[in-house]
């Protein structure tokens, strides 16, 4: 009896170990929680006028996470607070991350879901009157452009600022709501901007249905963070499984274009995405 019942024991330790070390593992019907914050940012994670979260991205991570065996719990924080959180393994994922050395010390990241893309943008009808392919073509022009000032464009942007030549068609702008009035008034031809921004707020104030775009000045692939304190690879692994289903049943450019943005923040069939 007294084996039987040391031999009980052990095994209630064992599970508990496992439960302990292990606890983003799960079995049977049972979904594993995770959480992810969000912060209000159009058209990605915003509340609706019904005050449901809605938004591109929470669309794909429930999607992905709810057909993968896990359910999704959405916290409010500000973008610091999500990092730090990260880092510290307080939540497990955080959406729309851009991979650099420093998170990926203390997070996973997923293969790339979306892409942010800043587009030189001139009036409509325009856009056949300049020969610019890309921002070193504007040296030497009589182009004269529009940026948001203490923006960052991208590493060819910050390469050219440097020189004088350059510098000469550049006019640093507090917000993009008075680029938008200059290019307007025509006082100069063109301004940078994310396509997902000019697509949100220019449908609003209307400056979206006036210009058109030039060319692409930068892209960046973006991902979801996953703790390394709070997670494991196969948790990365999962969404990655279901981001590739989701694209492969038409999910996936479903959402995009519900967000009008499958033409320049969608990642195509076929493009690289390691």
């Amino acid at each position: 009896m007294k084996k039987v019942q040391f031999s009980f024991i052990n095994f209630a330790v064992f599970v508990i170990i496992i439960i302990l070390c292990f606890p983003l593992q799960s079995s049977g019907a049972e979904k594993i929680k995770l959480i992810m914050c969000w912060e209000s940012w159009e058209p990605f994670c915003y509340k609706d006028d019904k005050n449901q979260l809605i938004g591109l991205d929470i669309e794909i991570v429930t999607h992905i996470f709810n057909n993968s065996g896990y359910s999704v719990e959405y916290r409010e924080a500000p973008w610091s607070r999500q990092l730090k959180w990260l880092e510290e393994g307080e939540i497990h994922i955080g959406a729309s991350a851009m991979k650099t050395p420093e998170r990926e010390a203390f997070a996973y990241f997923s293969k790339p879901y979306q892409k942010e893309t800043y587009i030189m943008f001139v009036r409509k009808g325009e856009s056949s009157k300049y020969k610019l392919k890309n921002l070193q073509d504007i040296i030497g022009s009589s182009f004269q452009f529009g940026v948001m000032r203490a923006s960052l464009y991208g590493d060819e942007f910050y390469r050219l600022m440097k020189n004088p030549k350059f510098l000469e068609h550049v006019e640093e702008i507090a917000t993009d709501e008075l680029n938008h009035k200059k290019l307007l008034a025509k006082r100069f031809d063109g301004f940078i901007q994310e396509y997902s921004r000019i697509v949100t707020d220019g449908r609003k104030s209307g400056i979206f249905e006036k210009v058109e775009p030039l060319f692409v000045v930068e892209e960046n692939k973006l991902h979801v963070m996953f703790s390394k304190k709070s997670t494991t690879p196969e948790n990365v692994n999962a969404f990655n499984s279901g981001l590739k289903k989701i694209r492969e049943d038409g999910t996936y450019q479903k959402i995009f274009r519900k967000y009008n943005l499958e033409k320049y923040n969608m990642i195509s069939i076929g493009e690289k995405t390691d």
